[in-house]
């Protein structure tokens, strides 16, 4: 990481750009008079301190009050225009509001703050433009509040099947309003009695997946849908009692986004909202005699979202802390998870920003959307920021809170990836971070865990110390969202009210983390000294899951044995200079979103001359070159999705080196290890994604592995250096258990170390 030039400076920008130049969508800018009132609901400006007085601690200043007044005005940000809705305009308006708190901390300022918003794609997205339900009692019409459907996050297919005209990337209004008696569903016979064509209102318990399981509930959702519909009514009721249905996962993937099949419009509602029509309880809607549903929505493919970075100059810009959480809250129902989470990092700035001194080293405060799409900001960050990485001692994710259901004790934990797998599970940063809640008076518990958690996560790829800060109990076998009101329609600023110490404690402890974490310099690395370089191209590969961030143990193994690992970021070219005395540099696959407005590819990648004259030097001066391909987009690590349409687009590197990728997929789901070689000592099979290798021939090498007769792994050599070539980049991921190709990285970074 440290040679990688910045993609971009850090600069305050109004709007934000999309990568390589082209437009992604500008952020949602509020008119002036809807900021000034959304800053004045979040309860004004944090105290200011008069020139020459005495300031006091910046833990004072952490404010229950301000905390709360930032959640109330984020969750009321386009409310019930989604579900946790990312890559959309209400999270294009938090993000303005997020900004606009920033720029008036008038200290912050004077130390040289900097804002950075980018943009970037994620695979989907869905806009709500109009999700409503009116009930006819005795002649009056109420509207009842309801939000829609997210939209499947990575089938195309199964995300149309939320558009309300089926059309991707079509923005215009398409109204679809159904109307009629409703048919009141709530179990298996009334699913048999149900007519054809009904206006379906239906208690959601009935396909609560956190209830009955999933496949019980896609038997029941699917049964329904074969009735066809005239469009489905869900409703849900809070409770607290576990065991009972309190609407987890209603908008987002409910088991209705299993079906390959159409949809009718489908919408949810709270029964608590229905007050307003004389419904207070299921056997109220039997006084209903008409449902009217309006349902307008629109997916696009790319998705337009967005990270928002604030950096606060400390007195040793050398060294870096990092903290995070992810914009989720707006369209409502996200209060608890993550809203709590960015008002706690935004409490920091405000916290800072009452102090007389900067504090010890840099602290960047950093905003992530599309979370709930596939951590895609945090992905996005990491790659765009490496010489940052560079000098960051540790991150720290602040998500999330959660409220406990009864009978169930939650607390404060502290989840990191350790390298235990490697012989030394300490956990260094989760325990000096414990140990500092402690010194406050607060609980947090250190916890390793072998998987993706959190934003957090995309940090570990890069040897950067990380944790993430939840509220919950892990040790419970209760789903962790369902006991949690986590992702469901109750997750709101009220109920996160309940918890309102916690919310404290979670900021108190960024906080702390912010101002002692440069001060004290602990120790919280395990892993070597580099010695050398390893260097991961990744300009032309959109999708974010199939770079290191999500190749998560290949990264480590890395780490473990000495090796730095640099990335040249998706939409910057790759240059002789990032390849200059790397030990290793491993290609990554092109790939790019599907990107069609009607029958026109909107962008399409493929590396230039310059490029692919900088990799065959590179290899041919006795590099150790590793040309990957893939024939699906991957996300985290090897589960496959769509076609690679660009999967042939790696033979203009390939070519150079007599290897010829064809369009016929190969199953690289176990490898068979041939001859011998120390890049496969000790190995006998391999393990890569289902059908994910693009076969190759090849003019000369060594044949390494098969899948089949085919190969699938072959050193090419080159006039000093040599040519890794893989069938499937999954070689370098696995599923989050233990990694069957361990063995295979630590070798690779051993030969590349010893040639």
């Amino acid at each position: 990481m440290r040679h990688a030039p910045l993609v971009a400076a850090l600069v305050v920008v109004a709007a934000a750009w999309g990568l390589d130049g082209r437009s992604a969508g500008a952020a949602t800018v509020l008119p002036e008079d809807e900021r000034v009132a959304s800053v004045e609901r979040a309860g004004g400006d944090p105290p200011r301190q008069p020139s020459g007085r005495v300031c006091p601690d910046p833990q004072a200043a952490v404010s229950e009050e301000r905390l709360f007044g930032n959640l109330e005005a984020l969750t009321a940000i386009r409310p019930f225009a989604g579900w946790r809705n990312s890559a959309s305009r209400g999270e294009a308006e938090a993000f303005e509001y997020l900004a606009s708190r920033l720029e008036r901390l008038q200290r912050l300022h004077e130390w040289g703050l900097e804002l950075e918003r980018r943009a970037f794609h994620t695979y989907s997205s869905t806009e709500f433009r109009d999700t409503r339900v009116h009930l006819i009692v005795d002649g009056v019409e109420s509207e009842v509040p309801a939000f829609g459907l997210s939209g499947h996050r990575d089938w195309l297919r199964r995300a149309l099947l939320v558009d309300s005209d089926g059309q991707v990337n079509d923005s215009g209004s398409d109204p679809v309003v159904v109307s009629g008696p409703p048919v009141l569903v709530r179990s298996l016979a009334d699913v048999a009695a149900l007519p054809t064509r009904s206006l379906v209102v239906l208690d959601f318990a009935f396909v609560d997946r956190s209830i009955v399981g999933y496949d019980v509930a896609w038997q029941r959702a699917q049964a329904i849908l074969d009735r066809d519909p005239l469009g489905i009514v869900c409703v849900t009721s809070f409770s607290n009692v576990n065991g009972s249905s309190h609407g987890t996962f209603a908008g987002d993937v409910p088991a209705w986004m299993s079906s390959d099949g159409p949809l009718p419009p489908i919408l949810n509602l709270r029964i608590e909202d229905a007050a307003g029509a004389g419904i207070g309880q299921w056997s109220d809607f039997q006084l209903v005699d008409e449902v009217r549903m309006t349902w307008d929505m629109d997916v696009h493919s790319p998705g337009d979202s967005q990270y928002l970075a604030a950096r606060i100059p400390g007195q040793d810009s050398s060294r870096a802390v990092i903290l995070g959480a992810h914009v989720d809250s707006p369209n409502s129902f996200g209060g608890v998870d993550d809203g709590s989470g960015v008002v706690s990092i935004l409490q920091v700035a405000e916290a800072l920003d009452s102090s007389c001194d900067p504090p010890a080293v840099d602290v960047y405060l950093v905003f992530y959307g599309s979370h709930e799409r596939g951590v895609y900001g945090s992905s996005v960050f990491v790659a765009e920021h490496q010489e940052l990485l560079d000098r960051t001692l540790a991150v720290l994710q602040v998500d999330c809170l959660s409220v406990p259901l009864d009978g169930i004790e939650m607390f404060l934990n502290l989840e990191t990836w350790p390298f235990g797998r490697f012989g030394d599970a300490r956990l260094l940063w989760p325990d000096y971070l414990s140990q500092l809640a402690a010194d406050r008076g607060i609980y947090a518990n250190p916890l390793g865990y072998y998987g993706l958690v959190s934003d957090n996560s995309n940090y570990t790829a890069w040897d950067v110390p990380n944790a993430n800060l939840i509220f919950m109990n892990p040790y419970d076998p209760t789903e962790v969202h369902y006991a949690g009101h986590m992702h469901d329609p109750y997750d709101t600023a009220e109920l996160a009210r309940s918890q309102a110490s916690t919310v404290v404690d979670m900021a108190t402890l960024a906080l702390a983390a912010a101002l002692d974490t440069g001060r004290d310099n602990p120790l919280l690395r395990v892993t070597p000294a580099p010695v050398a370089r390893a260097v991961v191209v990744a300009s032309h590969t959109e999708c974010p899951h199939m770079t290191p961030t999500h190749l998560v143990d290949f990264g480590m193994a890395l780490a473990w044995h000495g090796l730095d690992l640099d990335l040249v970021p998706y939409g910057q070219p790759v240059a002789s200079g990032d390849l200059a005395d790397a030990a290793l540099v491993v290609v990554l696959p092109v790939h790019d979103y599907p990107s069609v407005d009607g029958d026109v590819d909107l962008y399409d990648e493929a590396f230039t001359e310059t490029e692919l004259d900088a990799l065959e030097a590179y290899a041919g001066s006795g590099g150790l070159l590793v040309v990957t391909n893939s024939a699906h987009r991957l996300k985290y690590s090897n589960y496959v999705y769509e076609a690679n349409e660009d999967s042939l687009d790696m033979n203009a590197l390939a070519g150079r080196f007599g290897v010829e990728f064809m369009d016929d997929e190969i199953d690289t789901t176990t490898l068979q290890v041939t001859g011998s070689h120390p890049l496969v000592s000790g190995l006998t099979w391999l393990a890569g994604a289902p059908f994910n290798g693009v076969a190759f021939a090849h003019d000369q090498g060594q044949v390494l592995a098969r899948a089949g007769v085919a190969p699938a792994v072959v050193l090419v050599p080159t006039t000093a250096g040599e040519v890794l070539v893989l069938a499937d980049l999954g070689l370098l991921g696995n599923d989050f258990d233990q990694p069957e190709n361990l063995g295979l990285w630590e070798n690779l970074a051993d030969y590349a170390l010893s040639r």
